[in-house]
């Protein structure tokens, strides 16, 4: 069967993405941080999407919270043009390793 299509035209977008609210941006970044941060305790590297600058920018960011909670270097380049990968960067033997990796120093603070 043939459909005939008359006065079929492009509608006018306007802007297509929506900002996120600060609260939402700071609740956004937490998750990714978890889940990178989990990831990269486990594997000590991995991989994100990010398909827009603004999602790339976001991941930069993400990469310096981990750090702070952490204690550990990580290291976030755009690996090719939809996916940033982050690497623990001097972590030592626990990182990748299925060990306490990027939670280490975190947790230790007054332990001692």
């Amino acid at each position: 069967m043939v459909r005939e299509l008359r006065n079929v035209g492009e509608v006018p977008q306007e802007a297509t993405t929506t900002p996120l609210t600060a609260e939402e941006e700071l609740r956004c970044r937490a998750v990714f941080a978890a889940e990178i941060g989990a990831r990269l305790a486990h594997q000590g590297s991995t991989t994100f999407p990010a398909h827009t600058p603004e999602e790339r920018i976001r991941l930069f960011a993400v990469a310096r919270m981990i750090e702070e909670r952490s204690g550990y270097r990580v290291e976030a380049v755009p690996e090719d043009i939809c996916s940033m990968r982050f690497t623990l960067v001097g972590a030592g033997a626990g990182a990748g390793a299925g060990g306490d990796g990027v939670a280490g120093p975190a947790t230790e603070t007054g332990t001692r």
